[in-house]
Formats: C-alpha cells, sequence, structure tokens
C-alpha cells in the first residue's frame, strides 16, 4: 500500500508527548536523604488490537506514569562494629591505674578492722565478759552477759561482712583488669565487668558508712542493759568498754571511714570515665552481592498508560490510536534510618588491623538495646519518563522500551 503522507514523504518521526527533563531533577549528593532514586526500563512487545488496521508508520506515543502503592518495608542489611577510640583510651587508662587504686582501698579498710575493731573493741569485749563472769551472783548479770555477747557478735558479724565485701571488690577489680587483656578486645565484657565492681563497691560503702552507726546501737544497748544494775564493780567494768566505743565513735572511726570513702571514690570516679552507654558505632557494608543496603525499601507498583497514534494501512481514515495500560514494580533503597540513632560522620573508632584510630561514617550505639530500623516515615514520589523508545515489528506489533526514573523525598514522620 502507497504511503499516505505525500507532503513530507514516508520518513516519520515519531512524536512522544509524557517525557520530562531528567536533568532538571535536583539531586544533592552530599546529603544522604537525597540519594533515594532508581531507574527502571519497561520493556514489552504491543499487539495492535484486532479491529484496528495493520500499521504503516508510528506517529506519536503518549505515556503517562500512574502510582497505585508505596509501601516502606524492612529488609536485611549487613554492618560492621567498631568500639569508639575514646572508649579504648579511657579503659586502657584503668589497666594502669586500678591496681594501685585496689590497694589503697584494702589498706584503708583494714586500718579500720585491724586495730580498732579487731584489737581495741574486741579486748574490751573480752575484758568485761570475764569481770562479768566472776560476778554472776550479781543481780542483772546473767542477763547483761547475754547482751554482752549479743553485742559482740554483731561486731564479728559487720567485721566478716566487710572482709567479704573486700574481697568481692579485689575478685570484681581482678575480673576487669582479666577483661581488659582479653584479646580479641570486647567492650561488652568489659562494661559487664565494671558495672560488677561498681557493685561491689557500693556494698561495701554502705557497710563503710554502716560502723558508726552499728557502734551507736551497740552503746545505747549497753548502756540500756546496765541502767537497773547498782553494783559498782559492774558497772565500772562495764563503762571500761562504753569508754572504748564513746572514742571510737566520736574519735578513731570517722577519719578512718572518711578515708576509705575517699579511696572508694577515686575507683568510682575512675570507672565513671568510661562511657558503656557510648561505647559502639557501627557502619553499613555492602553484602555478598556488593549491593549496600540500609535495613528499608520502598516498594512502589504503578501503571504505565500509554497511545501509540499510527498511520494505517488503509486509503480512509488513516490516523488510529491504540491505548494499552502495563503494570509495573519498581524498588527504592532508602537512605538508613534507625529508631534512637543519628548518623554521623567522622566517628573515630579503634580499628584491631591496625591498633589504632580510624575514622568511619555510621551511628554510634549501645548494643544491649539494639539496631531498630525506622519505618515510620513517609516518602513522596518524583516520577519521571526519561525516554521513550517505539519501533514497529511488523504490521501488527510493535516494540516499545519507556525508561523511568523514580525519586524518593522523605516526608512527614508519623512518630
Amino acid at each position: 500500500m502507497a504511503c499516505n503522507k505525500k507532503t513530507c514523504g514516508c520518513n516519520f518521526n515519531v512524536k512522544t508527548v509524557g517525557k520530562c527533563n531528567a536533568s532538571k531533577l535536583n539531586i544533592d549528593g552530599s546529603k544522604v536523604d537525597n540519594l533515594n532514586w532508581t531507574e527502571i526500563s519497561v520493556p514489552e512487545i504491543l499487539c495492535i488490537p484486532k479491529l484496528k488496521p495493520d500499521i504503516e508508520e508510528i506517529d506519536q506515543v503518549y505515556a503517562k506514569i500512574i502510582l497505585d502503592n508505596v509501601k516502606l518495608i524492612e529488609t536485611p542489611f549487613a554492618y560492621k562494629q567498631y568500639i569508639l577510640y575514646t572508649f579504648y583510651i579511657s579503659v586502657n587508662g584503668l589497666s594502669t591505674s586500678l591496681p594501685g587504686l585496689i590497694t589503697t582501698l584494702t589498706e584503708d579498710v583494714a586500718a579500720i578492722l585491724n586495730t580498732p575493731l579487731e584489737t581495741t573493741l574486741i579486748a574490751a569485749f573480752n575484758t568485761l565478759e570475764t569481770t562479768l563472769g566472776a560476778l554472776t551472783a550479781t543481780p542483772g548479770v546473767p542477763e547483761l552477759i547475754k547482751t554482752v555477747n549479743k553485742l559482740e557478735t554483731t561486731i564479728f558479724d559487720l567485721i566478716n561482712n566487710i572482709n567479704v565485701a573486700v574481697t568481692a571488690v579485689s575478685t570484681a577489680a581482678d575480673n576487669l583488669i582479666a577483661a581488659l587483656k582479653r584479646i580479641p578486645f570486647s567492650a561488652q565484657a568489659i562494661c559487664e565487668a565494671i558495672k560488677s565492681l561498681t557493685d561491689t563497691l557500693d556494698e561495701l560503702t554502705t557497710l563503710i558508712n554502716s560502723i558508726v552507726g552499728v557502734l551507736t546501737g551497740i552503746l545505747n544497748s549497753l548502756n540500756n542493759a546496765v541502767a537497773s544494775i547498782k553494783d559498782t564493780a559492774v558497772i565500772t567494768a562495764v563503762n571500761a568498754l562504753v569508754g572504748v566505743l564513746t572514742t571510737l565513735i566520736n574519735t578513731t572511726i570517722p577519719p578512718l571511714v572518711a578515708t576509705t570513702t575517699k579511696s572508694i571514690n577515686s575507683i568510682l570516679s575512675a570507672l565513671t570515665q568510661v562511657d558503656c552507654d557510648n561505647a559502639y558505632a557501627f557502619t553499613l557494608i555492602g553484602n555478598a552481592e556488593g549491593t549496600c543496603l540500609s535495613g528499608r525499601k520502598l516498594i512502589i507498583e504503578g501503571t504505565l498508560k500509554q497511545k501509540i497514534v499510527y498511520t494505517a494501512e488503509v486509503d480512509t481514515q488513516s490516523v488510529h490510536s491504540a491505548h494499552y495500560e502495563v503494570p509495573f514494580m519498581a524498588f527504592i533503597i532508602p537512605y538508613a534510618k534507625f529508631e534512637g540513632l543519628t548518623y554521623q560522620k567522622n566517628i573515630e573508632v579503634y580499628d584491631p588491623v591496625t591498633n589504632g584510630p580510624i575514622f568511619i561514617n555510621g551511628y554510634v550505639y549501645d548494643p544491649s538495646v539494639g539496631i531498630t530500623v525506622d519505618l515510620c516515615e513517609e516518602f513522596n514520589i518524583e516520577k519521571c519518563i526519561e525516554d521513550v523508545y517505539v519501533y514497529a515489528l511488523d504490521p501488527r506489533r510493535i516494540f516499545k522500551n519507556v525508561t523511568v526514573f523514580l525519586k524518593a523525598k522523605p516526608g512527614a514522620s508519623c512518630n
């Protein structure tokens, strides 16, 4: 059949309607939330409907994108964990300072227990018990002896509890030093050891601060127990112990307690320099396929609406059109976002390979809390048809390829 376009010959130029200029899309590569885009091709072979005449030449192609659904889902992602360099430096200082601090604390506690309590006070109790043992016929003395024995047991229990607490502190300190020397370096093990040492120091502090109160309670109980006894020998013997207790309460023990408390606080101060809540950082890395997943994926479902206008191989009504709708699905890997975490550049971390600091871009986090992908964000999709290619394979079939550019722009958060 002859060409129907007599005025221009048969060199047809296909006009495309619906394309946009992709170069005008603004993408700031310095902002991670702007790098959320993808490009897809929709190739297909379109068949002319049976009721339509054969194709002579294609004149125009109209294309339009309709977005039907956009959904944000969670996907696996790969990351590499590092220890913050500030944490690494702070814990290394502990291995040097901690042994001396523990030794000082042990000596300070011994200064309280050895002479004031285990020697002076217990000797005074023994002297009183010996004196009262010879005066059991005196009214009220048998009951007083029972009271004295009970009060002495209180002293022994206090001394024993303090010794147990000091041993626990020493053991916890040894465990911390062992954790500091562990290979590979483990911030989690170190922080667990620090918490254990802190807990034992708190228990020891409570016991040390209770000494004056315990002695005061013993003094009051002793005075109450002897109040009804009139025997001079008994009163004199009890007053000797009262004098020892009074001296310990008012003069001897307070400065020793203050010194010990200062030693405990020195250890706690060294431990608080280690920030276990911010010990780790991580950066996203590529998976086995070389793709750097962010933990989030946008699923975009849409419809590509097209109209092909062509010149038919007929003498009358030569211009015809055919309409097509093609569903498509695309995905965009948006920028990473995690609940409670902020993206940071140039985080200084410890690299075990070089045994020194390196810088990463990523997130500071607490492994005990974990990493939770933030799916509570909406995206606005910008769409652009970059290119439309059509070619008549034969009078009844058309090969067509549409290149689509999709960009996701962060919108409102559902928080």
